[in-house]
């Protein structure tokens, strides 16, 4: 499979943190939460001036009334103005798996983030690449015990019921999150900061970024299949 300007632009976590200890003096990271219907933003600078990630406003992923698919000009237009004035050298973005799995909403993630590299080479490309970040909050099949035959267990869990619980997919992915996706952003910069410097807030200093666990990492080769099997499913993310 050929590779996309998409998988192209994606590196390891680890990597990111490299480029910004590199640019530390004039530089900061821009993070992104993706949803149906905002893109949640946060930036960092480097953690030897201020650990602390700033949210920013979200702001809306379609015009109002506009035929919801990928992106509009104006959300792209609100981004590459952060990037040009936050100096941002890279992108994590979060990866939404939920307890290991990728659905429809990690499909959207990629949807997205493919029409951004199409229609801009200011946002995210090769020289200003972007990184997937599964917050360990959102659970991983390694956390889960295995049976007797060394399967993990959440395959077989059943799901809670809810009282009037609607038994549609559809009807419960497509419910927009009610809580701020810059909140989660900001998260999620801080949880990759904490895993890639040592930092001592007294002193003022960061050490140089450290290994970065693998599970962290989505290969770019898995992008494009994972782009190329979602493509069937298209409909169902706009």
């Amino acid at each position: 499979m050929l590779a996309t300007k998409l998988s192209n632009a994606l590196v390891t976590p680890s990597n990111v943190a490299n480029t910004l200890d590199w640019r530390k003096a004039f530089g900061a990271v821009l993070g992104l939460d993706i949803t149906r219907e905002r893109i949640g933003i946060a930036v960092v600078e480097h953690p030897e001036h201020i650990c602390e990630s700033i949210p920013l406003k979200s702001i809306p992923l379609h015009d109002t009334g506009a035929k919801k698919a990928g992106i509009s000009k104006n959300a792209l237009s609100e981004l590459e103005t952060i990037i040009r004035h936050h100096h941002v050298c890279a992108s994590v973005v979060n990866w939404p798996v939920r307890d290991g799995r990728m659905g429809e909403d990690c499909g959207k993630v990629l949807h997205v983030l493919d029409a951004i590299i199409d229609r801009s080479n200011s946002i995210i490309s090769n020289k200003r690449p972007f990184t997937l970040w599964g917050s360990s909050s959102n659970g991983s099949f390694a956390s889960f015990p295995l049976d007797n035959w060394g399967r993990s267990v959440e395959f077989v869990r059943a799901p809670a019921y809810i009282p009037g619980m609607s038994f549609s997919s559809k009807s419960v992915l497509r419910q927009e999150p009610s809580y701020d996706p810059s909140l989660v952003a900001a998260s999620v910069l801080e949880e990759w900061v904490e895993t890639h410097w040592q930092i001592d807030s007294n002193l003022g200093i960061a050490t140089a970024p450290k290994l970065t666990p693998k599970n962290f990492f989505f290969d770019p080769s898995s992008v494009d299949e994972f782009n190329s099997e979602m493509a069937s499913l298209q409909a169902a993310l706009l």
